[in-house]
């Protein structure tokens, strides 16, 4: 995919519930990276109304039964949805965690789609939370180090949703639906994070922020841009 007409996307719809801020110093700001620690390791997290419950739990219990549902659930999930896990960044193995595949599995037990694991990694790359912004993998690393594990019977009316716990830039979500447009040229394909980094901390509003926003893969740069 040397130039922008070999690339199958390059627009993105995508949706999230929560949001961090890396640098928010103040005490939702504190609370939101502990949501952002068990969301990322599926860990038992306390909500008032829901009681305690595991993060991907939650993450489907918010998309089903809150005031905003709307804004997410009837306009974004149809429950005949094609949810997909976007792979770690290391092929997995058995008995690992999956955070993005427990969070697809609790959605589907929730009605809002039909789980099918057909992206794994084949080749390691740097996590983007523990690597320099410049030296994360771009989409087309993330799109070289995937494959699609299975074929299956999809119409063209299918809608896929890409499924991960963290988004953002949006690199690995490109990479993952580059993948796919490539086995199911068909398909429509949109992305759901369940939480989004915020960097600038004067745009951090709280962990609660649910969205709709775009990943446009810009190709004079070979990175996406995220908005918002």
């Amino acid at each position: 995919m040397s130039d922008i007409s070999d690339i199958p996307v390059t627009r993105l719809s995508f949706c999230s519930i929560f949001s961090y801020c890396p640098k928010s110093v103040t005490e939702e700001g504190y609370n939101a990276k502990k949501v952002m620690r068990a969301i990322k390791n599926d860990l038992p997290v306390r909500h008032r109304i829901f009681g305690e419950l595991f993060a991907s739990e939650l993450i489907a219990k918010f998309l089903k039964t809150n005031p905003w549902k709307s804004l997410l659930y009837y306009e974004y999930f149809t429950g005949t949805n094609i949810l997909i896990p976007v792979p770690r960044s290391s092929p997995i193995c058995k008995g690992a965690l999956w955070p993005s595949f427990r969070i697809a599995r609790a959605m589907e037990q929730n009605s809002l789609g039909k789980v099918r694991a057909v992206i794994e990694r084949i080749i390691p790359v740097s996590k983007s939370s523990l690597t320099p912004p410049e030296r994360r993998p771009s989409p087309y690393n993330h799109y070289e180090s995937m494959a699609v594990l299975s074929r299956l019977s999809m119409s063209p009316q299918t809608e896929v949703i890409l499924v991960d716990d963290i988004i953002t830039r949006g690199h690995t979500f490109m990479g993952a639906a580059w993948c796919i447009k490539k086995a199911f040229p068909e398909v429509q394909i949109k992305a759901f994070a369940a939480m989004r980094t915020v960097s600038n901390e004067s745009e951090f509003k709280g962990l609660i922020d649910p969205v709709y926003g775009q990943i446009v893969y810009r190709n004079r740069s070979a990175d996406c841009l995220r908005r918002p």
